[in-house]
């Protein structure tokens, strides 16, 4: 019944990709972050629906029916020209017998060629509401399942990932989740319909109970981050510290004792076995990339068996550390700053960081281009907060998680730096400052 409901959706949604290329693009990159098969047992489990909605995207601009003219020039097209250039090459000079080489590879041209056509489609108000409604109904529903199973079981609910994609672990997932947490309270201030800023403060709500009862670390400390800096950078501030409030009231009543016990070792790291793994294993990447400086030993060398055994005892550049010549199995690298250095090498981790710091660089222009004298912008300058409160909390809960192909974040820079050339557009030429003639 699930997935004859769900294919008739489907039908009815072709008519509407094909008479709009917007709705394509749209539906593409919702159904990337839902990921539906992963809920269907019968005959849509095998649909490959993300690739049919990107074939109908790309098919409709080759046909002309977007026009090319319309692509809006940014800095961050040319970051991920060059970014994508660089895994190519990193791809090709990998490490050989590495299933996961081809895997990851395909996963990052996927996604680059979703983010890369963007400025296509995203250029008013509504497109950007847009773009984060399928991020909330995409991410956040995965939140809703798990939330609601929370609050069921009174905190007894063991949060799982999602099946064939990048959030199949609770880790992954948790940290996926708290991205979504920005968006969703964008969308609660500005929908217009109150029963749609209802069902968006309850998606926000649900998604935040199952985080804070998922169990992860990594999750926590993402969450914790994002509520910190929430109430500090937050227009609204008596809206932000009744949140963070309830958040921990919610958490104080839901949290079971296995909970507790599990992040209270987040504070006794030296001792945790799961720890001093992922330590090693950042090791071994270290030791991959000073091997390989420029292009790294490929997308996930460090989970391979022969890669691993030759560099599993090697220093590298945590080599002051007292760590053991680990005996067990390949690990991940458990963070995306030692996963991008061991895949990427230091050439590739550079670029990362630079278009990551370019957008939070964008925020700041944003929010001092609009300042007081613009209200009718202030709706951008909450969504560049919104933006920003994601992406920081990316690079802590991502510390602790290999998530560091992730579309999600991808689609948070492009969108910064399109709200930027938006407001630019927006404010008269008189408002905006003036250069110097010096």
């Amino acid at each position: 019944m699930r997935d004859l409901m769900f294919a008739s959706f489907m039908v009815l949604a072709l008519p509407l990709a094909f008479m709009r290329p917007l709705n394509a693009y749209l539906l593409w990159g919702w159904t990337g972050m839902l990921i539906p098969t992963s809920y269907f047992y019968g005959f849509m489990a095998d649909a490959r629906l993300n690739f049919f909605f990107a074939l109908i995207t790309l098919s409709l601009i080759v046909l002309g029916k977007v026009k090319i003219t319309n692509y809006q020039n940014n800095r961050v097209t040319w970051f991920y020209l060059l970014f994508i250039a660089h895994c190519t090459l990193s791809f090709a000079f990998g490490y050989s017998n590495n299933p996961l080489n081809a895997q990851y590879f395909e996963v990052v041209v996927k996604l680059m060629i979703f983010v890369l056509v963007m400025p296509l489609f995203v250029r008013e108000r509504q497109h950007f509401h847009a773009v984060f409604i399928i991020i909330a109904l995409g991410l956040g529903l995965h939140g809703v399942m798990d939330g609601l199973k929370t609050i069921a079981s009174a905190g007894g609910h063991n949060m799982a990932g999602v099946p064939g994609s990048m959030m199949n672990d609770r880790n992954h997932l948790s940290t996926a989740l708290v991205l979504s947490l920005p968006v969703s309270y964008y969308l609660a201030l500005y929908s217009r319909a109150r029963v749609v800023r209802f069902g968006f403060w309850m998606l926000l709500i649900t998604t935040a109970i199952a985080v804070l009862g998922g169990g992860s670390r990594g999750g926590f400390l993402a969450i914790s981050v994002l509520g910190i800096w929430f109430i500090v950078t937050s227009r609204h501030k008596v809206l932000a510290i009744s949140l963070g409030l309830s958040a921990v009231l919610a958490f104080s009543m839901l949290a079971p004792e296995r909970w507790t016990d599990r992040i209270s070792t987040v504070q006794e790291a030296q001792s945790d076995k799961s720890f001093i793994g992922r330590v090693i294993a950042w090791r071994v990447s270290t030791a991959i990339a000073l091997e390989n400086p420029v292009f790294g030993g490929g997308f996930h060398a460090v989970q391979t068996y022969p890669v691993w055994e030759t560099f599993k005892a090697s220093p590298g550049l945590l080599g002051f550390l007292d760590l053991p010549v680990p005996e067990f199995a390949p690990k991940a690298a458990h963070s995306i700053y030692f996963e991008l250095l061991g895949d990427l090498g230091f050439v590739g981790l550079s670029i990362f960081l630079t278009f990551i710091s370019y957008a939070l660089w964008n925020r700041w222009k944003i929010c001092k281009q609009i300042g007081t004298s613009n209200p009718q912008l202030l709706w951008a300058r909450d969504m560049a907060d919104m933006l920003f409160l994601a992406i920081i909390s990316f690079l802590v809960g991502g510390s602790a998680v290999s998530l560091a192909y992730f579309e999600v974040i991808y689609m948070f820079v492009m969108l910064m730096e399109l709200l930027r050339i938006h407001v630019e557009q927006s404010i008269p030429k008189r408002q905006q400052p003036k250069a110097r003639n010096d």
